[in-house]
């Protein structure tokens, strides 16, 4: 068996199992832990989830980072996603409106973690995302990303509800001191074997 089937054999395994454990009900934050275990036990495969695999984006764009498409259900659900990072990467303060499990497969993505305020957001926690950990998020909780550059970042991405699906998602942005929503995401590559 070829190493991408492998591979997609071990992601369709991981996602049946994360649907089992989630089932139709939004889940509660012990849920999503038991998400993020499933998900740190797919990274420890690490022969299948080489960065060769998932190259970031070309040095000559703007972009710093990509998602590939790894799996997602017909009606968009339990979608998830290698996110590979190659530079600085500063997201905002944002939310999902869906839940989100971040697990990490090589380098180091910092976490920050906030609550609305008066004006704006206040830091209540940060986590730093790299192998063998992760994060977990319902769908107000606030988060921001940051990636310092000179070492790649692949991580697992794992959200309720594929991003493309969710168009309402809310960012505090500093300069303009007003929550704003990001456009529904579509740079996308898909890696779904046999697609």
């Amino acid at each position: 068996m070829s190493r991408a089937k492998k591979r997609q054999q071990a992601i369709d395994d991981c996602v049946s199992q994360i649907r089992n454990v989630v089932g139709n009900e939004a889940p509660s934050k012990e849920t999503l832990e038991v998400v993020k275990e499933k998900l740190v036990a797919l990274a420890g495969h690490k022969d299948l989830f080489a960065l060769e695999d998932f190259p970031p984006p070309d040095a000559t764009t703007k972009r710093r980072s990509c998602l590939y498409r790894l799996s997602e259900d017909d009606d968009y659900g339990f979608a998830l996603y290698a996110n590979v990072a190659d530079g600085k990467v500063d997201a905002p303060p944002h939310d999902h409106t869906t839940w989100a499990v971040i697990v990490g497969l090589l380098g180091e993505e910092e976490n920050r973690f906030y609550t609305r305020a008066v004006e704006g957001v206040e830091q209540v926690g940060g986590a730093v995302v790299q192998k063998g950990s992760g994060v977990a998020l319902l769908p107000d909780d606030l988060h921001s990303i940051h990636i310092k550059p000179g070492t790649p970042v692949l991580n697992f991405h794992m959200y309720g509800r594929a991003l493309e699906q969710v168009p309402g998602r809310n960012y505090w942005s500093e300069p303009h001191k007003e929550w704003r929503t990001f456009p529904a995401h579509t740079d996308i590559r898909e890696a779904r074997y046999g697609y």
